[in-house]
């Protein structure tokens, strides 16, 4: 059928089921995103932004192959040493096993970042850090955030304006929604001279 083989082949469903980890169609690593969120933003060019992640992974691996620079945390010990023997040297990996200190660490910077992203433990009290260290025209990526109303929230309240991303991503057989918060002065660039791109699986129309 074409749908499964635009899901399992063209977005790589089927090789991150097999190999545990989310990847592209080509085995490249992806955030655990939505594929709706990760088609947004394949469209934009990060090569000049910091990235901040609470909780690594895959997605460390693809920021690192697109943003300038890119500093995360990870309470897991054993997936820290599965992600920091792969990494590049434009990324900073943190072990933060402490669930207290966990949201803090990044207020307990001074640095700012252009894009920061929710992913991992105690994700309301990050939300609410990451309001902190946001650089004006910046984005708040908030994963799962159907899970974390909470913490979705808590970054409304702080300005941001919200567009969800719901729909499947890779390895869960089930949906969920990928949130973007925007600063009200984003305005990143794009990769390309138009915008929005075909999709993976698109016909190809051009009408205008």
């Amino acid at each position: 059928m074409a749908l499964w083989r635009i899901l399992s082949r063209g977005y790589g469903y089927g090789r991150s089921v097999r190999a545990g980890v989310p990847v592209d169609g080509t085995g490249q690593p992806i955030p655990w995103f939505t594929y709706p969120a990760l088609e947004y933003l394949n469209q934009l060019d990060f090569r000049g932004k910091t990235v901040f992640e609470f909780g690594a992974g895959n997605s460390t691996l693809y920021w690192s192959n697109r943003a300038a620079r890119v500093v995360s945390i990870e309470h897991d010990q054993a997936w820290y040493e599965r992600i920091r023997s792969k990494l590049k040297p434009n990324c900073d990996l943190h072990l933060v096993k402490d669930p207290v200190r966990y949201p803090a660490f990044i207020t307990d910077r001074a640095e700012i970042f252009d894009v920061i992203i929710v992913d991992g433990l105690k994700r309301r009290e990050c939300c609410a850090a990451a309001l902190q260290r946001l650089r004006p025209g910046g984005l708040i990526i908030l994963d799962n955030a159907d899970w974390h109303s909470g913490g979705a929230a808590v970054l409304r309240c702080g300005g941001l304006l919200e567009v969800d991303m719901t729909g499947f991503g890779p390895i869960a057989w089930f949906t969920t929604t990928t949130s973007f918060f925007f600063h009200r002065d984003f305005d990143f660039p794009r990769l390309h001279e138009r915008q929005p791109m075909h999709g993976t699986g698109a016909l190809g129309h051009l009408v205008d």
